[in-house]
């Protein structure tokens, strides 16, 4: 659609209004305003489940314009747009919580906020434990360990659950021209890392997203903060020591805060590991046999003890054996006792994360032969997250969001 626009001028040629810009916001070049129905089919239904040609085909049949319609470009380009409006609407909510909230801008509390993080109860106290474990026949001996395990076991009401992961989308080259100089390796990929993290409590979620760790923690905080969360047991699922260090610095603060390693994610670490260290297929199988079950009853020390006892003649790669021991030995505050937490309908996994970076990234932006920039990696991530959070109506309409739990 097309239409005249209006301006007045006062008998010195000063412009009073102009109906073009006091109404519209102003455009650059041939840009076209986009309707909330353009947006929703050509993003939503379009490039949040196919590629940008698919999604322009899908608006040009939509709208009747096979021939002459709209570019893959301008919806790559309105993708960029949207994904950028609003990373920068979550960084100006997340301030103003943390100014309203009497937080620093960079998220950390001005003075001590004991007022906000107040005590919460386990679901079972150490006395209450035992009769799981003594039931445990294979390892009751081993009673005084599993029972002096760092890991607390949660009140699933007064606790909210939240998974952290990252996801890397092959990194577009500056310089598309094979004979340029590439600075990077040849066949070393580098990659865009998004993270996104899953909250959860009482069967409703939320999806964060953004480029580096650090930034997605503090778009975590705002959202606990204007949630009132921050009373709760906050539980990290996390595949990894770095972000255990991440979060336990920028929470440092808080009191009740809980870091689990996912069982997933050790049970295959310690597999590859055993690969490289030990002499063929059989005898790392049998050293897995003997190792699991140590660490799932939470005994790092005694798993520690097996893999230091294990004859030499059965080791293939020393510093792949040590390798192991010293990852065991550096993640021993994020493993509990999962045999326990399992018995109690506790979460052991992360998984609800990894589903999330798989619907807002890997899904759409790891195929074969696709690259992608840092910013439109994001953007493009930020307008899945927008559609998974079921925000985006209201975004379109208001540019705003709800910024709450859902089911």
């Amino acid at each position: 659609m097309s239409f005249e626009t209006y301006r007045r001028e006062n008998v010195y040629g000063e412009v009073l209004y102009n109906t073009a810009r006091e109404f519209f916001t102003p455009l650059q070049g041939e840009e076209k305003y986009q309707t909330e129905g353009f947006k929703e089919i050509a993003l939503i239904y379009g490039t949040v489940e196919e590629s940008f040609r698919k999604a322009s085909a899908l608006i040009n049949r939509v709208r009747h314009q096979e021939k002459g319609g709209t570019p893959f470009r301008t919806v790559r380009d309105s993708v960029d747009r949207e994904g950028h409006l609003l990373q920068k609407h979550l960084v100006e909510k997340s301030s103003a919580i943390f100014k309203e909230n009497g937080f620093t801008p960079e998220g950390y509390p001005k003075e001590t906020i004991t007022d906000i993080v107040t005590p919460t109860t386990l679901i079972l106290e150490a006395e209450d434990l035992e009769e799981i474990i003594v039931n445990d026949s294979l390892f009751k001996s081993y009673e005084t360990e599993m029972l002096s395990n760092p890991v607390p076991y949660e009140d699933v009401k007064s606790s909210v659950n939240i998974s952290v992961d990252d996801v890397g989308a092959k990194k577009q080259k500056e310089n598309r021209d094979a004979q340029c100089d590439d600075p990077r390796p040849k066949n070393k990929r580098v990659y865009v890392q998004n993270t996104v993290i899953h909250v959860e409590k009482g069967g409703e979620s939320y999806r964060l997203n953004g480029y580096g760790a650090l930034s997605v923690l503090r778009l975590l905080l705002s959202f606990l903060l204007y949630n009132d969360l921050l009373s709760s047991r906050l539980i990290f699922f996390v595949d990894g020591h770095s972000f255990y260090s991440m979060v336990v610095e920028f929470f440092s603060w808080h009191k009740h805060l809980t870091l689990i390693l996912d069982w997933y994610h050790l049970k295959k670490k310690c597999k590859e590991l055993l690969s490289m260290a030990m002499k063929g297929r059989e005898i790392r199988n049998g050293v897995l046999e003997k190792l699991m079950p140590f660490l799932w009853h939470g005994l790092v020390d005694q798993a520690v003890i097996y893999l230091k006892s294990l004859p030499e003649s059965e080791i293939k790669n020393e510093e792949e054996r040590l390798h192991l021991i010293n990852y065991l030995t550096k993640n021993r505050p994020m493993i509990p006792v999962y045999a326990v937490r399992k018995a109690l309908g506790l979460r052991n996994s992360s998984n609800r994360g990894e589903k999330a970076n798989d619907l807002i990234v890997a899904s759409r932006q790891k195929h074969n032969g696709m690259s992608w920039s840092k910013s439109g990696s994001v953007s493009l991530a930020s307008v899945t997250a927008l559609k998974q959070n079921k925000e985006y109506k209201k975004w379109f309409r208001e540019r705003k969001i709800e910024f709450k739990l859902a089911s």
